[in-house]
């Protein structure tokens, strides 16, 4: 298959697919489709229950989707993996990504994650996806002013930022791998930040996010995303807003999340 003009703005949502998709993200008693290994298509890779497969609903026409199941445990999160299997869910991913990014037969490929009841996601299971686009070509609508803003957190190789220009509005935080040496404190910083989000941001009342991976002047960037409605002045009218409290944001997660109290409630507390 060869790769087509691009098309320059839009993918086309195949709705006669989409109807046939399970949904379990607010139906606990509807089946999981990914709790059932022998319902699952053939397995792409393989690393014990963590595995890749194609996804049986392709609802983007012109797209060659892939899931990642993260873990065989339902009812688990990305915020609770041990950092052995964190680190092994993030290796999978990343090498799978680089793979798709290779071949030829894609203009780009997304690599992302759903969580929660207003991610857009349709299924609980812990998952990623891998989508790649034959004719699409989303880097021209990013920029990277969308990583930028206050710094959190830095180490070697690895920047945690807030987004003084959000995409969508209010609080978006940005992780940036400029150092590939570095990857492991970048998994690992990505899960502390889906931490915060989940157990201390807004007193913890977040229930939704989204991580969104980029591959841009040959550093790695992700975007992870607190989901709430989105507002109406930017559906209606495109124009984000920032939130007035960045710099609190960034000094509460400093202050709590590289705490010993922090790490000492991960390892003894209720949240393992």
């Amino acid at each position: 298959m060869e790769r087509g003009e691009p098309t320059i703005r839009q993918l086309v949502f195949q709705t006669g697919v989409s109807r046939h998709k399970p949904f379990t993200i607010n139906a606990q008693d509807s089946a999981c489709p990914f709790c059932d290994r022998s319902q699952l298509p053939p397995l792409i890779k393989e690393d014990g229950d963590i595995l890749l497969v194609p996804n049986k609903y392709p609802i983007l026409k012109n797209t060659t989707p892939l899931v990642l199941i993260e873990t065989a445990d339902c009812q688990s999160e990305l915020s609770l993996y041990p950092r052995e299997r964190l680190l092994r869910v993030f290796r999978m991913g990343f090498e799978s990504w680089r793979e798709m990014l290779a071949d030829s037969r894609f203009r780009s490929v997304l690599f992302l994650k759903n969580h929660g009841p207003l991610s857009g996601g349709s299924l609980r299971h812990p998952h990623m996806q891998l989508i790649g686009l034959w004719d699409v070509d989303y880097q021209p609508n990013i920029s990277l002013r969308d990583f930028s803003g206050p710094i959190i957190h830095e180490e070697t190789g690895v920047r945690l930022t807030l987004s003084g220009e959000p995409r969508i509005g209010y609080t978006e935080f940005n992780l940036i791998l400029a150092d590939s040496g570095a990857f492991d404190a970048f998994c690992i910083l990505v899960q502390k930040t889906v931490q915060y989000l989940l157990w201390r941001f807004h007193d913890g009342r977040t229930t939704s996010y989204n991580l969104f991976f980029y591959a841009l002047g040959g550093a790695v960037y992700c975007k992870v995303m607190p989901r709430y409605a989105t507002t109406p002045v930017f559906i209606g009218y495109a124009i984000p807003q920032v939130t007035d409290n960045l710099e609190a944001v960034a000094e509460d997660f400093r202050q709590n999340c590289f705490s010993p109290e922090w790490e000492s409630h991960l390892v003894g507390g209720a949240h393992v």
